[in-house]
């Protein structure tokens, strides 16, 4: 079976109050085959204003100085690149210096600054949840990545999962380009934390994406305290767990073949 997390943040990202070395021992401790430390890099104006740019030279050397102790696991050195489609040219300048294993894209912000990752005081309206997937089209679409992260994140603090059947066509398409392009889809379970208390994408989009011939996954608690690490795990569908492989990629996504039941 399988036990990985491909999306986890420690001292490098602002949010977070892990710390890798206890991170990688209760890894250990709980047999896990694989994590990924996934620090953000956010560039938008807003956020570079409020946090600054982390030092990416600081981070690689931190974590590959870990993967130097022959950790009993496979340790992959990640980032996750905040509306990578925003800023692009700027943002892969960055990390092409630096030998990323891999990479995840996500959306946080529509364009009327609207964090969509944080408690929303409003509940978005179509053409707001329309944007927030036409985002998601482009960052595919445009940017060299290895996972689409939190598809569905503006959900994380709803009660009640919304229709989205108006954006239905826009959800398809972001599958089929991500299937030629080879890009990972990231189940992510964050919104066990919150009030949503479901797997994103939903089930139904998950089958809607293996429906299309889509085959790579990956796992993520998107955790930023210990405590998180691995505490929505029960949502992961039992197919994937039990007939997934690492692949041979860099990245290691998993392969699960879309027959597998």
């Amino acid at each position: 079976m399988i036990k990985a997390d491909f999306h986890l943040h420690t001292e490098d990202s602002y949010d977070s109050r892990i710390i890798a070395t206890e991170l990688l021992a209760q890894a250990i401790r709980e047999e896990y085959q694989l994590i990924a430390i996934t620090e953000h890099l956010d560039l938008l104006p807003q956020e570079l204003g409020a946090w600054g740019l982390p030092s990416l030279t600081r981070y690689t050397r931190r974590i590959n100085e870990l993967k130097a102790t022959n950790p009993p696991l496979e340790l992959l050195l990640g980032i996750e690149i905040g509306d990578y489609h925003c800023h692009r040219d700027f943002a892969k300048r960055l990390v092409d210096q630096y030998d990323f294993e891999i990479i995840l894209g996500s959306v946080h912000f529509l364009g009327d600054h609207t964090n969509v990752a944080i408690p929303i005081h409003r509940k978005m309206d179509n053409a707001a949840v329309q944007e927030y997937y036409l985002s998601n089209l482009a960052l595919v679409e445009q940017c060299d990545i290895d996972v689409l992260a939190h598809l569905g994140v503006y959900k994380r603090f709803y009660s009640a999962r919304p229709d989205e059947s108006f954006a239905g066509a826009i959800i398809k398409d972001i599958f089929e380009v991500m299937i030629e392009r080879e890009i990972a889809l990231e189940l992510n379970f964050s919104c066990i934390r919150k009030t949503y208390q479901r797997l994103i994408p939903e089930p139904e989009q998950i089958e809607l994406y293996r429906s299309l011939g889509g085959s790579l996954f990956t796992i993520a608690s998107d955790a930023h305290f210990m405590d998180h690490f691995g505490d929505g795990a029960h949502l992961l569908p039992g197919w994937l767990l039990e007939n997934a492989v690492f692949s041979e990629r860099k990245s290691r996504v998993l392969c699960c073949p879309p027959e597998a039941k």
